[in-house]
């Protein structure tokens, strides 16, 4: 009886050390970080984009306070990312900064999560305020992810490891926001969302670890030559005229990203204030939409590479102007299932085309200043289209506004099209 067939546990142990096991080679390794930071930051990003701007209203919040909520992240970028693109540059090990960025983000949302147990009253205005400052941290740890993948991913290798994040963050969004909306309903306010964000932080930093176990090529590891461009305003917009190549993709972005957030904070406010949706039912919605991506990612990353990333984002967007037409057609909250899944089946292609994009146009020379200019321009848009949707809900109804935000992505997509 030499050849014994391996038990069910052995086999089970042994796979596991495979998975655990250091890769083959460098891009290998650090590919393998990069999907264990997405996953598990997969946790945080589900409660952040199903749960915060409900347990904002919750809290008494007005559409004001969802409107900042979508809208102070590209605030902090416009402000945080030019410091953070020159401590990227300037830092020697430009990885210092993107995990402390990110530490300081996840920490926030443990702040957000724990705000009403100090705080009677005001408690909505305290998740903006300790939301902005985490948004800032957001915003500089940003920059220093792209430069840092842009170095640690060869370019052959970028839409694979791209498209294969986005699959583990769909999983990862799927399982937290179905869990995590089932336990909202079950547990007593506040205290359920106090647990949820505390998980959620919890599993964020193990995203940090993952993170800072990448690593560069021998020849990456001296830092950037310092930019011979001047740092005035007129130096700087030269440096970025010399790329037109940039300057288009950049001004089809803002075209797009001004017509995708103007409808993102009138979602939640319908959903709750108009259907009366509970938590689970807004966990059930993400679970379906964040579903569907998982499958569609990978179809988007084929189709991009052949179609290009300028007619992807244009298909795409166009599309994805049905997400709220279809959320105004949907006579109960039954039917939004449907409208989540054709959400989830058609947004794919723009994150695909835009990060890509942006790798392809951006030179390797000063590419944190060209990121950061191009995140500061559409930001603006992503700033200013949720605070002006959300300050019109109390002059127009909600469904007309979605109506507005559908038409200004089809009219968004087609420009983006003919550019």
């Amino acid at each position: 009886m030499d050849n014994i067939t391996p038990t069910i546990p052995a086999r089970l142990t042994s796979r596991v050390r495979n998975v655990f096991a250091p890769r083959a080679s460098l891009d290998a390794q650090n590919a393998w970080n990069l999907y264990g930071d997405i996953f598990w930051f997969g946790v945080l990003f589900a409660v952040w984009q199903s749960f915060l701007s409900v347990f904002t209203i919750r809290l008494g919040g007005s559409d004001t306070h969802v409107g900042l909520l979508a809208a102070l992240p590209a605030l902090a970028a416009i402000f945080a990312s030019i410091p953070g693109s020159r401590l990227v540059e300037r830092e020697k090990k430009p990885l210092s900064v993107l995990l402390r960025a990110g530490a300081l983000h996840r920490v926030g949302f443990l702040a957000i999560g724990f705000a009403p147990f100090f705080f009677a009253g005001n408690r909505a205005d305290v998740v903006i305020i300790v939301f902005g400052l985490a948004s800032v941290a957001s915003a500089i740890a940003n920059v220093a992810f792209t430069t840092m993948f842009a170095r640690a991913v060869q370019p052959a290798d970028r839409p694979r490891v791209v498209s294969l994040r986005n699959v583990l963050l769909g999983i990862a969004t799927t399982a937290t926001a179905l869990i995590g909306g089932h336990f909202l309903d079950l547990v007593t306010f506040p205290t359920n969302y106090q647990f949820l964000f505390a998980i959620a932080f919890l599993a964020s930093m193990l995203s940090i670890y993952y993170l800072a176990r990448i690593r560069f090529a021998a020849k990456s590891d001296a830092p950037e030559a310092p930019a011979q461009e001047s740092r005035g305003a007129r130096g700087f917009i030269a440096m970025l005229r010399a790329h037109p190549s940039y300057i288009q993709f950049t001004l089809a972005a803002i075209v797009i990203h001004l017509a995708l957030f103007f409808s993102i904070p009138l979602y939640s406010i319908y959903w709750v204030r108009t259907l009366h949706a509970t938590e689970g039912w807004v966990g059930l919605i993400t679970t379906v939409q964040s579903a569907t991506t998982i499958f569609f990612f990978p179809i988007w990353g084929r189709w991009s590479a052949r179609l290009g990333n300028r007619a992807t984002i244009a298909l795409s967007g166009m599309a994805i102007a049905g997400y709220p037409l279809f959320t105004v057609l949907a006579p109960s909250l039954e039917w939004l299932l449907l409208v989540a899944f054709w959400g989830g089946a058609m947004s794919p292609g723009i994150s695909i085309a835009l990060f890509n994009g942006l790798l392809e146009v951006t030179p390797e020379k000063n590419r944190a200043s060209f990121i950061v200019a191009f995140n500061t321009l559409v930001n603006i848009a992503a700033f200013l289209a949720p605070m002006f949707s959300s300050s019109l809900t109390g002059f127009i109804s909600v469904p007309i506004l979605l109506l507005i935000g559908a038409a200004l992505r089809f009219i968004g997509a087609a420009m983006v099209m003919r550019g």
